[in-house]
Formats: structure tokens, sequence, C-alpha cells
């Protein structure tokens, strides 16, 4: 029998801090690549490195020298590009002949950028948009020896000249076979809030035109689907590998809030609402949706990401949302999701041009009032090519234009027309301590959570001393 060509898809191993705290997830995207690769020619594999933190590098050589990869495909996003290149000149130095691709948000925005840098010493081929078409195609090109002229979707650098091929059309869902978790090496330590997780999806893309977002890169300003028969035997098929907890990625399932409805009382009617499930949620979706925070309860979803990005309704007219939802709307339906025992763990923006420390403080008042469970009081960050980019350069209050590692939400990387980088984050840091003071939420979260609160106290007391033991005194006095 012909030996199969080897193929490693890598999962990068940074995460955003707050959301590491809470989560290990996998990749999803690369096991839905994988399934789309003809695996009579191709053992392909995939390996998340985030599940190995600080010893990834060492362990990702490790399987270099196991599974000899002809070809890797890494993924990142804004912030883990620098650690992607590390990862392909990794592997360059392992072996200079294997191929490097690289694929995801950030390479799919600048690709143009990083076709022209140095960095291409380290990276074959750049992987535009969704992956499953051109991945695919473009094994099938790498197996023949014809070229790549006929591959849409990627960029590349052949005989001294740069070559952008025509951007493939967005992936028919309908199309896409369910994801190939059994290409993971690594397995077992994925977790939401200590449960067994996995992930899954049910549509991709948005409609809306936030000026913070990045997303109309990826996909254009598309909304679609995957039909619901699929979407249950993907929960099915994650439920049989383990998972006892569930990660909807959807950019904005409640886009279609009728739809989403639907696919809770078909989970119920399935019985696959034994499963805890967390989503990413609008504040329009779920308000313009009559009943929908019930279906969501009765199907098994506990936690729900709410984009509620600003405390008045002036905020959020400088993001473009406020023809989505007001204020008011957004305390109305943390207060539904609440009632009826969804814990909300809600998204606030700040650092626009005009905020000033009152408006930090606003935005901590507001969030206690609304009593959100968990906020994420996240640092505007100017992604390449949004429309608020190209706003704050013309001001000049873009402090980190070029160093992407730093583009988590939670660095600095902007001033305001009233506070410097380094006020805003002391600002942050300040509302987002007195926010675990005032609000109970350590409190909640470890009677809720007691063994996965239990897990996290070693590393907190080692990466936070002094801001442990205040917690852990203020929560004394509360008994």
């Amino acid at each position: 029998m012909e030996q199969k060509h080897r193929v490693l898809l890598v999962g990068n191993l940074k995460t955003i801090l707050g959301f590491s705290h809470l989560a290990r997830v996998p990749n999803l995207g690369l096991c839905s690549m994988a399934a789309c690769v003809d695996r009579s020619i191709f053992n392909v594999r995939v390996v998340d490195l985030v599940l190995k933190g600080t010893k990834a590098r060492a362990y990702f050589q490790r399987v270099l020298c196991s599974l000899r990869p002809e070809v890797v495909g890494i993924s990142c996003m804004v912030f883990q590009y620098a650690e992607a290149l590390a990862l392909a000149q990794l592997v360059k130095k392992w072996n200079p002949s294997t191929v490097t691709l690289v694929g995801g948000y950030h390479p799919t925005v600048v690709f143009d950028e990083i076709v022209e840098s140095d960095d291409m010493r380290y990276i074959d081929f750049i992987v535009r948009g969704e992956g499953e078409g051109s991945f695919a195609d473009f094994l099938g090109a790498w197996n023949d020896g014809a070229g790549y002229s006929e591959v849409p979707g990627i960029s590349y650098r052949s005989e001294g000249s740069v070559f952008h091929n025509p951007r493939r059309e967005p992936v028919d869902l309908y199309r896409v076979p369910l994801p190939y978790r059994e290409a993971r090496i690594l397995r077992k330590g994925f977790h939401t809030f200590g449960i067994p997780a996995d992930v899954i999806e049910t549509s991709r893309g948005c409609t809306y035109d936030c000026n913070f977002c990045s997303i109309n890169q990826m996909y254009g300003r598309t909304y679609r689907t995957f039909g619901i028969e699929r979407i249950l035997n993907d929960i099915r098929d994650a439920k049989r590998r383990g998972a006892r907890a569930l990660m909807i990625t959807d950019d904005n399932i409640t886009l279609d809030g009728s739809r989403y409805k639907d696919i809770c009382y078909a989970i119920v009617d399935a019985r696959l609402n034994s499963i805890c499930y967390s989503v990413q949620a609008s504040v329009r979706g779920i308000k313009s949706t009559p009943g929908l925070v019930k279906a969501m309860a009765e199907s098994g979803v506990k936690w729900v990401f709410l984009g509620i990005e600003g405390a008045s309704d002036q905020m959020l007219a400088a993001m473009r949302k406020d023809v989505q939802y007001s204020s008011t709307d957004a305390a109305d339906v943390v207060r539904e999701l609440r009632e009826r025992g969804i814990m909300v763990i809600g998204g606030f923006i700040l650092g626009y041009p005009e905020d000033d420390e009152q408006t930090f403080r606003s935005t901590l008042d507001y969030a206690l009032n609304i009593k959100v469970d968990i906020p994420l009081f996240q640092i505007l960050t100017p992604y390449p090519k949004t429309p608020i980019r190209e706003e704050l350069l013309k001001q000049g209050l873009i402090t980190n234009e070029r160093d992407y590692s730093r583009y988590t939400c939670y660095h600095t990387n902007v001033r305001t027309k009233h506070l410097s980088a380094e006020a805003l984050r002391d600002l942050r840091d300040e509302i987002e301590q007195s926010y675990r003071y005032r609000s109970g939420m350590t409190w909640r979260v470890a009677k809720k959570y007691p063994l996965f609160f239990a897990k996290m106290v070693p590393r907190w007391l080692a990466q936070k001393p002094a801001e442990l033991i205040n917690m852990m005194r203020h929560l004394s006095r509360r008994d």
C-alpha cells in the first residue's frame, strides 16, 4: 500500500488572559479543514498547543520529530501571529523542505503585508479566508506538482514574484462535513469552568458593521448557516468523545434569533440538553426574539458572552451600535438571562477617543447595576483594516501600531483625548478589581464551581498573590 503524505495542522498556544482562566478549548477550524482533505492520500493530524502552556514549543518539536510532517499549517489570530511565525521557524529549522502555511484571521487581513516581509523566509503560503476549500485544493496541487495558480484564496512568492490568487467564494456550509475530531493528537484537558469541553458552530459571519470588528475581513458581509440535523450530529459526535460542555463559536448566533430558538428546541427534542452550552450573543438578537432566553435555558445554555460593549447610548453611538440596541435593552437582557439561571459574561469596550476617567467609573457602576456575573473590561484594540483604526490613526491616538502580539484587548495600544495609554491600563485594572470586591463575583463563581475555583487558587496565588489574599479576606468578611 502506498504511504500517505503526512500533514500537521497546528492550533496556537497563545490565549487571551481572561479567557484562559475560564476555559481551554480546541481549535474547531482545523478539525473542519481536516475533514475536507482527501484522507486516502493524506494522513492529517491536529495538535492544539493551548494545552501545553509554557512547554508548548518543546512539545511541538517532539511532535515534528515523531510525525515527520511534509506539510505544516499554522492558524493564528492577530495577537497570535508572532507565535505562529516562531513555530514556522522551528519547522524550517527542523526540516527546511517542509512546506509551511499560515492561515486564520490575521493572515487573512494582512496577507499583503506578510507576503512582502522577511517572514516569508519561514512561510511558504498564506491561506486567506475560510480554509476548508483552499487547503484541500492546495494539498491536491502540491501532490500533483502542477503549480498553484488554480488554487483560490492563497498568496505566495515564486521565483521573485508575488502572487495573490483570486479570493475564494464563501463556503457552502451545507457541503462541509462534520469536523474530523479523530485527527487530534491531544484529546484530554479541554474544559469550560472545569467541565470537559469541545467546540461546535451553527453559523458563520455577521452582517453588522461595528467599527471595532474585523469579522467582515474574514467572511465579507455574509451570514451562512448549517442545517439543524447536521448541528445535532455534531453535538452527538462531541458528546461521544467525552464532552460535557460545548462552546458554540458562532460570530453572532442571535443574528437570526428565531432560527436559534428552533435549534434550542431541537436540542431539547433530541435529548441533548444535558450538555452545558456556552454561546456568544448580541443584545439585539435576544431582545428582539421573545421566548429565546427561555428556550436557551431549556436547551442547556449555562453561560452567555454578551457583547454589551457600551454603558451608555452615547458610547454605543461611537461604536456604530446605537442602531442595534440601547443601554436599557442590555440591562433587560442581562436580567432575563440571570432570572433563567444563565451566567452572563459581559463584554465592555473602553478607550474610545472621548473616553475619560468618568467613562470608566460610569461603566463600572453600570455593570454593577445590571449585575453582570463576570465583566470583561476590554481596552479598544485598533485591529488592522477596521474603520476605528483609520479614525484613530488620523487623530494620532494609536500608541502601538505594529506590535500585534499586544493586540489582546487587555494590553493598551491607544490613548484617548483625555487619558494616556498608561492611565487607561491603570483605570481598567482598578475597576476590574473593584468589581470583584463590590459585586460578589468571585464568591458566586466559587459557590457554583467549587472544584474549578479550588484549582484556580494556586495559579492565582502564583500570579497575583496580594490580590488573592485581599480577595479572600474580603470574602471572609462577607460570611
